[in-house]
């Protein structure tokens, strides 16, 4: 009975956020990390907006494999920044500040779904790093049309973003150089050892000679 109840209310939650963007003007924006444009369901400046976490909150928690975690993950930080350059027009710094906070949460929750994954982690951090790097484009966009204040936030968003795609880049250098030099040291011993197997022909034929 638990579970049917269970069931029932979760489905209510997902229809009713449906029913919600059905009814509310649907926005339109640019993609900070796409060609094309992402869809906010919910305009932040709606009575509504709430109703965004909670739809996110529950398509996380029923989606079970970790790269379509992290793919949802950046699409909801792809709608955060989206967000924030809508709430930029007004100027609103209350919802800035949440909705860089929850931007951060959501880079964050990308990165503990690549950390719990050794054998792709370096692959998703990539795909993080990547999307960072265009978010940090839009971000500057944003904090050019902001209050001060505001402006000082985003620009520590901003900074924070940057110093991790710094950080991934100087370790992928680092590995491609460890790579290389891994491949020309084999390639010294193997030159070593085939020269050292010609003079020793050599030595032989010579001493049959004699």
């Amino acid at each position: 009975m638990r579970k049917i109840s269970l069931s029932i209310l979760v489905f209510g939650l997902l229809c009713v956020p449906t029913v919600v963007f059905a009814q509310e003007d649907m926005v339109i924006a640019p993609s900070p990390t796409a060609d094309e444009e992402v869809t906010v369901p919910i305009s932040p400046d709606s009575p509504f907006y709430f109703l965004t976490s909670v739809y996110e909150t529950i398509d996380m928690a029923l989606t079970f494999d970790d790269e379509a975690k992290l793919d949802k993950a950046i699409l909801f930080a792809d709608r955060r920044v989206a967000e924030m350059d809508i709430v930029a027009e007004s100027g609103d710094e209350a919802k800035l500040e949440k909705l860089q906070e929850k931007y951060e949460k959501h880079i964050a929750t990308a990165e503990k779904i690549a950390a719990r994954n050794q054998e792709k982690e370096k692959e998703m951090i990539q795909t993080i790093v990547q999307a960072q790097s265009k978010h940090v484009l839009k971000l500057k966009d944003v904090a050019e049309k902001v209050p001060l204040k505001a402006k000082e936030n985003i620009d520590r968003v901003i900074g924070n973003a940057q110093l991790k795609i710094d950080n991934a880049n100087s370790d992928n250098s680092q590995s491609d150089s460890q790579g290389g030099n891994s491949d020309s040291g084999s390639g010294g011993s193997s030159d070593s050892g085939q020269a050292g197997g010609s003079d020793s022909s050599g030595s032989g034929s010579n001493g049959s000679g004699n």
